[in-house]
């Protein structure tokens, strides 16, 4: 669901020169970036620390670090493996369910799980919820024993049954999961200088690190411009550079919205960005630059200078700063949202933010 951010080992892994020589120096920023000493702008520290977190884990010398310390300069990376634990725990959940299903229900009726099975491919309801055209009928062997007829062999059809027959007993079965999710960390998010969009004193802020080559940050812009619209006048929507060192035009195209940004133009080539990207070509920078009407000289003046290559740098520096290794990555008050995301999923976190009850 999103773009990652592969690291560069050797020397010459990117095939386009005009960047080749930024990568050396990005891998290293990274690796430097993790072993500074203080990570105490990433996230606030707390009125009271519980004893555990205030255990001294280091000392250097006369300094000491504690857990708590340690623990925000990687708290997204720590809330990424706990939500990864907490998904394959909603897994194991819920083929325990079925199985407890499936096996009461043919203990109920007094047969095995198989014949239940092949009794509930008989079912109208049944073959109505798996989507075949209507139900199963059996044949007849020599031997007089009912079976299944051939059609109904294919392990599919019977992975369908099997599902649809699981869909009629949940409907009719009081279940109840209690499993807590896990808390996300609020981080301490600049939205630096770079462009924006919305309300400037909104109550939410989305800080979104992206890359215009990411297929997944494609994805995510209609849903933030129908966020926009379902909040009129409560977010501000801030676009960070987040250019993947694996895709070959990225940087550039970052250093070209923001030439754009100087003629007050950011967002719409934002846009012609992501609409007019082709996979094979990718951009002529310069004539989607003319085709926007921008003043041709002076946004070719900027490219050509670099101008912005230092501001688009230091927002990949502030990113891996946070955590930061896909895109798009959200931070939403702080609070991080990974990869390409649905509408209800931006919601969940927004409405409590703005005290709307929850319409479940």
């Amino acid at each position: 669901m999103y773009c990652y951010l592969q690291r560069v080992i050797h020397e010459g892994v990117m095939k386009v020169p005009s960047i080749a020589g930024i990568v050396g120096g990005l891998a290293g920023l990274s690796i430097l970036l993790f072993m500074t000493g203080s990570f105490s702008s990433i996230v606030p520290r707390q009125p009271s620390v519980p004893e555990t977190q205030a255990r001294v884990v280091a000392t250097v010398g006369t300094r000491s670090m504690t857990l708590a310390e340690v623990e925000q300069g990687v708290a997204l990376q720590l809330y990424q493996i706990e939500e990864q634990r907490a998904k394959l725990l909603n897994e194991s959940i819920q083929r325990l369910i079925e199985e407890e299903l499936i096996s009461a229900e043919a203990a109920r009726r007094g047969v095995t799980v198989p014949e239940l099975i092949e009794r509930a491919s008989e079912s109208e309801e049944v073959a109505k919820l798996a989507g075949l055209p209507g139900p199963v009928r059996r044949a007849m062997r020599p031997s007089q024993k009912l079976t299944l007829s051939p059609s109904f062999q294919a392990p599919e059809e019977v992975s369908r049954i099997r599902q649809a027959l699981l869909v009629q007993l949940r409907r009719k079965t009081e279940i109840h999961v209690n499993l807590s999710q896990p808390e996300r960390p609020v981080l301490h998010v600049s939205p630096d200088d770079d462009p924006w969009i919305g309300t400037a004193h909104a109550p939410v802020t989305i800080v979104e690190f992206s890359d215009f080559e990411c297929p997944y940050c494609k994805r995510s812009v209609p849903i933030l411009k129908e966020l926009l619209d379902r909040y009129p006048g409560k977010l501000k929507l801030v676009y960070r550079d987040f250019p993947g060192l694996t895709h070959p035009q990225a940087l550039a195209a970052a250093e070209a919205a923001q030439c754009a940004a100087e003629q007050d133009r950011f967002w719409e080539y934002h846009d012609a960005l992501f609409t007019r990207y082709a996979p094979a070509t990718g951009w002529d920078l310069s004539s989607l630059a003319e085709g926007l009407d921008l003043r041709q000289p002076l946004f070719d003046a900027c490219m050509k200078e670099n101008r912005y290559r230092e501001e688009v740098l230091k927002d990949l520096q502030d990113g891996l700063k946070l955590g930061v290794t896909s895109t798009p990555t959200f931070f939403i008050n702080g609070r991080p949202l990974v990869g390409a995301r649905s509408l209800a999923d931006f919601q969940a976190i927004i409405d409590p933010l703005l005290n709307i009850p929850s319409s479940s």
